[in-house]
Parts: structure tokens; C-alpha cells; sequence
């Protein structure tokens, strides 16, 4: 039987076991970042659905929206033949690796690591970014305006991960698992709402507030 089919069956409550809590901003580390990138594209090379998120986070025994943000920071990572070259030498003079991630990408060490583990510089000068062997696409049916409507809730009813989910949802009409999965895919603009809140508090005008110009991440 497959994994993912035996994970379908799988009950952590009768089990006893109980899940890692880890957050998505913490080092995961090398082996388990390596563990969540293998399964992921070995058994869900598509668009992947929230159920298959949750087989996800069964197999690696953690929450399935951390490995939802994991894994779309590590797609999002560029590891560019500058920064290579920069991260070597770090190596060779001993640094160890959260001191490189502080002085040169702003990510987590485990993302740089794995980055860095699967890159060399000629190859890294010869080709293009390979594209992503999979998609977070669970969201694609947002409209812009749906966008627009979630960064202004979250600023207003989301106070950490204190969120009133319930009438965030029944206001936009998608389910609570989908509006946290758009939070994460948003989280540059929810952060930009923040900044433009602030501004206008202490007197800036709203017409010189940027548009959210929300450019669709799942293109």
C-alpha cells in the first residue's frame, strides 16, 4: 500500500502520538527539511489539494500549515552564483550556519542549507531556476478583490495568532483552512497593510498610500 493511502488511515488521537510543534520561522534542520522535500515531490508531483497538505503533515508528525510555509519558502529561495561563492567562502573560514544566514539571505538556516547542499557554481552559471516540481494551488480561485478583502480583515480582526477565523470566513465565504493558507501566500501584503496603518496613524494621507497591487504568487 502506498504512504499516502496507509496515512489516509492513520489516527494520531488512537496512536498517542503527539505532534512536534515546531513553527515555520524555527530551523527544522537538514534531515527534516530533506524528509519534507522528498515525500512532498516524490508522492505529489501536482497541484496539491489541503488533504494532501494534511497526509503531509502526518508523515513528518508536524502541523501541515508549517510545512505548507516550509516548503514555499524553499521554492521561493534563489541561490544566485554570487551568493554561493559568498556562502563557500563563510564555510571555509568556519562560520557556522546561523551566522551565515544572518549576513547573507533573509531565510532560515535549514532553507540555506539544503539550498546550498543541492547547488554548485557551474552548474548554478549554465542553467535557469528550475521550476518547481509542484504548486501550492489551492487558492487559485481568489479574485483580486477577495485579496484585497483578506489583507484588510487580517489587519483589523488579526491580532498574531490571535484571528478570528470564523467571521473572517463566513465574510469572504471560502472555509477557515483556505483564508489561513491564503494568509501564508499573502504574507507580504498583510505586512505592507500593516506599514501603511501605521503611517496613516500618525497622519499620512490615504491617497498617498500604495495600492496593494497584489500580484498573484501561484503563477
Amino acid at each position: 500500500m502506498p504512504i499516502p493511502k496507509a496515512l489516509e488511515y492513520f489516527d494520531e488521537s488512537i496512536c498517542g502520538i503527539r505532534q512536534r510543534s515546531i513553527s515555520e520561522s524555527q530551523d527544522w534542520g537538514i534531515e527534516t527539511l530533506t524528509a519534507l522535500k522528498s515525500f512532498t515531490e516524490t508522492y505529489f508531483q501536482h497541484c496539491m489539494s489541503v488533504e494532501d497538505w494534511i497526509l503531509v503533515g502526518k508523515y513528518m508528525n508536524i502541523c501541515h500549515s508549517g510545512c505548507v510555509a516550509k516548503m514555499w519558502a524553499l521554492g521561493k529561495f534563489r541561490m544566485t552564483p554570487i551568493l554561493f561563492e559568498q556562502i563557500t567562502e563563510y564555510r571555509d573560514a568556519g562560520l557556522l550556519w546561523p551566522t551565515i544566514c544572518r549576513n547573507t539571505a533573509d531565510c532560515t538556516p535549514d532553507i540555506l542549507r539544503i539550498a546550498y547542499a543541492t547547488s554548485n557554481k557551474e552548474t548554478l552559471y549554465q542553467s535557469k531556476r528550475p521550476k518547481a516540481k509542484f504548486r501550492i494551488s489551492k487558492h487559485q480561485h481568489w479574485s483580486r478583490e477577495e485579496d484585497a478583502r483578506l489583507v484588510e480583515l487580517l489587519s483589523q480582526y488579526g491580532n498574531g495568532n490571535d484571528v478570528d477565523w470564523n467571521y473572517i470566513s463566513k465574510t469572504l465565504g471560502h472555509s477557515k483552512n483556505a483564508c489561513r493558507y491564503r494568509r501564508i501566500l499573502l504574507r507580504p501584503q498583510i505586512q505592507g497593510a500593516r506599514g501603511s496603518s501605521i503611517d496613516t496613524d500618525h497622519g499620512a494621507s490615504s491617497s498617498d498610500s500604495p495600492s496593494l497591487g497584489i500580484e498573484y504568487l501561484l503563477n
